[in-house]
């Protein structure tokens, strides 16, 4: 027992505690924020079964909350060595008279409480999050890349903000790879077996299943990446949005071999102009550059004039990083880790 147990009753949370945890969200991290309203995408994001996945602080004295830790699996397994989970929302109550560094315990009780192998994060805060990850973790801190594909053939852009329209041309593949969209777990688990990737972090079926299948509001497709034997050696996960009357195609996650991706060229020529895209992006971190610029990709850089917008709901139309922490050398990152690609307003099903 430290200084913390003898003050705070730290532990999981419980089915119980959730409201508690709703209103802690709604006056301590920000009012109206969506896991303060929306019961149904709280208990969606953060319980799994008769977990509630928050690492909690009650005072003894007064049995308020004082601090939280939430975080998101990557998969169910119970295999140590391939548990990874995503950090969340983690907030101390700042105008009461804590412990100094509160948070910092909450974010270490996790490993204990859950087992896992690592603790990443993407969505983190380059002013707090990041330099404490650094400081007390010694975790590494990189900003994700954010690469578009942009549609040059439309003459009036209505979510980006093109000055320029020079693109990069993919390269014709020497094998090309195809698209075939999975309509159901069943699916995926016949043509792809996901046991073999070996990533961090470790994604099994639940965790395609529940994020991409299952979501409560979202739409996504699951494509599997076909060579040219007919062999599914990847999976890519996109979501389109619409917005302005118009809209954009994001990927938000890829498991398996990315060489494949290098020869998707045409398939995204294909889709770009059959869904009159303004643009396909694609956030990513740790992915071979090399594949994607092959596909007809492009960086975007501080220098670039055009705009890529990440935000909308609501709509922001403006560039933004996106940053993350990690211990492992080789950890990947995409759009729809942890809770990078939720709603943030309530939506209707």
């Amino acid at each position: 027992m430290n200084k913390y147990d003898e003050k705070y009753e730290i532990r999981l949370a419980k089915h119980s505690d959730i409201e508690n945890i709703m209103n802690f969200i709604n006056d301590h991290w920000r009012k109206g924020h969506i896991m303060a309203r929306d019961r149904k995408l709280f208990e969606y994001e953060y319980v799994d079964g008769d977990n509630v996945n928050f690492v909690i602080a009650i005072d003894k004295e007064t049995r308020l909350i004082e601090g939280i830790f939430g975080f998101l699996n990557c998969s169910q397994t119970t295999d140590v060595t391939k548990k990874d989970i995503w950090g969340s929302i983690w907030k101390v109550v700042d105008n009461h008279h804590n412990i100094p560094f509160l948070g910092v315990e909450l974010a270490r009780r996790v490993f204990a409480l859950t087992g896992c192998r690592t603790q990443i994060g993407n969505g983190a805060n380059p002013n707090t999050t990041v330099p404490l990850r650094r400081m007390f973790f010694g975790d590494k801190v990189a900003k994700m890349k954010q690469y578009y594909y942009l549609n040059t053939e439309m003459d009036e852009y209505r979510i980006a903000l093109i000055k320029d329209k020079s693109s990069v041309d993919f390269k014709i593949a020497e094998k090309e790879t195809v698209l075939v969209k999975f309509k159901s777990i069943d699916d995926v688990k016949k043509n792809f077996d996901i046991e073999s990737i070996d990533a961090i972090p470790y994604k099994d079926y639940w965790y395609i299943n529940k994020r991409f299948f299952n979501h409560p509001y979202y739409k996504y497709n699951v494509y599997g990446l076909q060579d040219e034997n007919g062999k599914t050696g990847a999976l890519m996960m996109t979501r389109s949005v619409k917005c302005n009357g118009s809209q954009v195609l994001r990927i938000v996650d890829y498991i398996g071999d990315q060489k494949l991706f290098s020869g998707l060229g045409e398939e995204f020529e294909r889709l770009i102009k059959k869904h009159e895209y303004e643009y396909i992006d694609f956030y990513t971190l740790g992915f071979n550059e090399e594949y994607v610029l092959s596909a007809g990709f492009k960086l975007r850089t501080d220098d670039d004039p055009n705009v890529i917008p990440n935000y909308f709901e609501p709509f922001v139309r403006e560039n933004v990083d996106i940053w993350a922490h990690y211990k492992f050398d080789g950890t990947l990152f995409f759009k729809a880790d942890g809770d990078q690609d939720r709603p943030n307003q309530i939506l209707k099903t």
